[in-house]
């Protein structure tokens, strides 16, 4: 009877073992981030900014958020320079902020306002189709990094 039990004791004991990290060693894709992600014309794009007074649009499905910078168009990605923290955009401040340490940045350039953050916010190419879509390159490998102020050589879409 006490060999069963032990046995039983062991057989629950490793079911449970199993089943603690047999999350962790399953592969998960992560879906939108690395890949092209195309998000529509320029003029659309810069109509609106305009309507929404150069709010940052959103682009879920690669991870970034579409600027109006000085001059043209970037994609920043929400990836705070800080510690890897998503950052949203506060429509109350009119800025970004990251929840995790209140690094902001700027909605127009993505330049840190306040830190921790040691840089901007990290920039995704844009270029543009033959059909005039812009098509984002979110690989995180091929981003574009930046110091403190804003220069715009880094505008891959201008407007006019």
């Amino acid at each position: 009877m006490l060999r069963i039990a032990f046995a039983s004791a062991v057989a629950l004991s490793a079911t449970e073992l199993v089943a603690a990290v047999a999350p962790y060693l399953r592969v998960t894709r992560v879906v939108g981030l690395g890949a092209p992600v195309a998000v529509g014309k320029a003029t659309e794009i810069l109509r609106q900014f305009a309507a929404t007074n150069d709010r940052p649009i959103l682009i879920r499905e690669g991870r970034f958020f579409l600027l109006h910078a000085p001059g043209g168009i970037i994609a920043a990605y929400r990836k705070c320079t800080h510690l890897g923290c998503t950052v949203p955009f506060s429509t109350e401040k009119d800025l970004f902020e990251c929840p995790c340490h209140g690094s902001r940045y700027d909605k127009r350039t993505a330049v840190v306002l306040k830190s921790p953050a040691p840089k901007p916010l990290q920039l995704f190419h844009i270029t543009q189709s033959q059909s005039g879509v812009l098509v984002v390159d979110t690989n995180p490998l091929n981003v574009i990094d930046r110091g403190q102020e804003w220069d715009d050589r880094y505008l891959e879409i201008r407007e006019g």
